[in-house]
């Protein structure tokens, strides 16, 4: 089983306890996505020296190829022991003064709650409170988790770790729908989806770098996106361009497309976008549908390719573009 500590320099241990979960149990729905509420949090016991905290909340269970980060908070000072429930939202309303949230997997500096797929088995989720022995460990708040962890390699006195476990029954399901009320009128959030641009600027993955195309009108348009792997740090293909295929186009109501690399055979899954009037704007539904690939690629790739998380990332990252492409208007 995939220790996600089995590489790392060894380190004290002390204790961190939770109000809100329990060591080897199973996460409570407060915790989970849709909710994203984090734990409270205690710790005692650090080592000598210790200048500063670090928490991480980790799932090396993701079928990702390199797990995902929940969450992550630097530079809290040593003086402090506690995270009160909920410290980690959008604000970081409960952090202490000089501490910052990082953006984690969805690109988002805040906690987001476990949502391991359907039928895919019991998730780790390891959340570690780190005792380091620089009181800022000088890394710019945009880091990843990642350069967190190999920054903090160096500067480790202690670690304490609280384990939970989250899972979601069922057969696997091979699509994805999120939603979200986006406070604008459907044409003006269809100007974004159809505009090459657009995909670039709602991207939560960071892997988009720019895009070359005319706004799309049908089923069979066309546009080109330049990616950049390294972004995530996971696979190390680089950069490289994919074509983005326009598979449905209903002006107002429905696009949907799927994406093409320059060589080799395609995977064919498929994302998209659905309209409908709701009180306070458009209703926004987000899908993702890998279900008629074929089966090589199923045995090749883990789906989903991209969790749930990161489609309710892109609609709010997709609601704020849209709210300042009206405002220039």
């Amino acid at each position: 089983m995939n220790d996600p500590f089995a590489r790392l320099p060894e380190a004290a241990s002390f204790t961190v306890t939770s109000t809100t979960i329990t060591d080897g149990a199973t996460l409570p729905p407060a915790h989970r996505s849709g909710r994203d509420l984090s734990p409270q949090l205690s710790w005692s016991g650090a080592p000598a020296g210790t200048k500063s905290y670090a928490v991480t909340v980790y799932d090396p269970d993701a079928p990702t190829g390199s797990g995902f980060w929940h969450w992550a908070v630097a530079d809290i000072p040593a003086t402090v022991t506690e995270l009160p429930e909920g410290a980690g939202d959008d604000t970081g309303s409960g952090l202490p003064d000089g501490a910052f949230q990082l953006p984690g997997d969805t690109r988002q500096a805040r906690f987001v709650g476990a949502a391991p797929p359907a039928g895919h088995g019991p998730h780790r989720y390891f959340f570690v409170v780190h005792a380091l022995d620089v009181a800022s460990i000088g890394v710019p708040a945009e880091a990843t988790p990642a350069v967190l962890g190999f920054t903090m390699a160096g500067h480790v006195l202690g670690r304490a770790v609280l384990t939970a476990t989250a899972e979601t029954p069922g057969e696997v399901v091979e699509r994805l729908e999120v939603s979200r009320v986006v406070p604008a009128p459907a044409d003006a959030v269809f100007a974004v989806l159809t505009d090459p641009q657009g995909h670039v600027d709602i991207d939560a993955s960071g892997m988009l770098m720019a895009a070359e195309g005319h706004p799309v009108e049908r089923a069979g348009d066309r546009f080109v996106v330049h990616m950049d792997r390294d972004a995530l740090g996971d696979v190390p293909l680089g950069k490289y361009d994919v074509e983005v295929v326009i598979t449905k186009l209903v002006p107002g109501e429905e696009i949907a497309w799927t994406v093409e690399g320059r060589t080799g055979s395609h995977v064919r899954h498929v994302y998209g976008y659905r309209l409908e009037p709701a009180e306070g704007g458009t209703r926004v539904t987000s899908y993702y549908d890998w279900s008629e690939i074929p089966e090589g690629w199923k045995r090749r790739l883990t789906f989903p390719v991209v969790p749930e998380s990161a489609l309710k990332a892109t609609l709010g990252i997709l609601e704020r573009t849209v709210r300042r492409r009206m405002a220039r208007r």
